[in-house]
């Protein structure tokens, strides 16, 4: 039987909202990322999709996130795979001086987690989440950006996929360990 997973990206925080690079470093959401995730939540309540069972990376946005879509009506387990990327000496820093950004290889910086340390992580955070899932369950994942977005492309079909905006979902199933990606959407895309 299925097992339904939505993974959704957590709502804009302040580093969002000033192009900071924020992997490990956590800030808050901002007012507009509250928003973004109670939109999430009512996109989810007008469309009938209930949630059986909750996990979340363990940095504070993403649990903020979660605890907004859910009206902290659901308990959720914290999951450390489920933690964003590490930018090692790019923390806190501009994101313009990220080295994709500047024209280099993703894995230039040796301080920097290697995206296929990243997408293995991610992996082992996901079987945890799929052992932990009845048959027949929907499930609501919260995390980040990069490291939903490199695990999403990694079993995206032909679903048009450009990445994680803030409080986006990807829509997933897996049965009898077959992983597919059904949609993606943007509830927040019109939430200023």
């Amino acid at each position: 039987m299925v097992k339904t997973i939505y993974l959704v990206r957590h709502g804009q925080t302040l580093f969002n909202f000033r192009h900071k690079t924020q992997g490990r470093i956590d800030s808050p959401l901002t007012e507009l990322g509250k928003r973004q995730a109670l939109a999430a939540g009512k996109f989810f309540e007008e469309n009938n999709i209930k949630f059986d069972r909750a996990f979340t990376s363990t940095q504070e946005r993403a649990n903020d996130t979660l605890e907004l879509i859910t009206h902290n009506s659901l308990p959720y387990k914290r999951l450390k795979n489920l933690r964003e990327k590490d930018y090692g000496i790019y923390e806190g820093q501009d994101e313009f001086l990220l080295p994709w950004n500047r024209g280099l290889e993703r894995d230039f910086e040796p301080t920097m987690e290697k995206d296929s340390a990243v997408v293995e992580r991610m992996e082992r955070g996901m079987q945890e989440v799929f052992s932990q899932t009845r048959d027949g369950e929907t499930v609501l994942v919260v995390g980040h950006g990069d490291i939903l977005g490199q695990y999403v492309r990694k079993y995206k079909e032909e679903l048009e996929f450009s990445g994680f905006k803030n409080c986006a979902y990807v829509k997933m199933s897996e049965e009898n360990g077959k992983i597919r990606i059904e949609e993606a959407g943007w509830p927040a895309e019109n939430i200023h």
